[in-house]
């Protein structure tokens, strides 16, 4: 059962920054996506698996900021990487949560 619920898509807001010789650029996005919890070299950290297109420069970007179902979670990108999973191409990304918080 919780399993299943970890492979529930959500749609979320996503704002980050394009890096560029003249400063950041902030851009947004709205995408399906998965978020879970995972561990890593004792760290805690969360899983932003991004289910169809990217958003353009995503990959870039050393800080992410996500509004889904209510809540805000931002922090530092630690890593990201592409994947298939069922094959279905899938984007991850896992950053550090600095900011939860609750959207009323």
């Amino acid at each position: 059962m919780n399993a299943e619920k970890n492979r529930r898509c959500s749609i979320a807001e996503i704002d980050y920054s394009r890096d560029t010789l003249f400063g950041p650029i902030p851009m947004q996005a709205t995408c399906r996506v998965r978020l879970a919890t995972v561990e890593q070299d004792g760290h805690t950290l969360r899983e932003l698996t991004i289910v169809g297109a990217v958003p353009d420069y995503l990959s870039k970007s050393a800080i992410i900021r996500i509004a889904m179902d209510g809540r805000i979670e931002a922090g530092p990108v630690r890593e990201h990487y592409a994947i298939k999973d069922e094959g279905e191409d899938q984007f991850r990304l896992l950053f550090e949560n600095e900011h939860r918080r609750s959207v009323h």
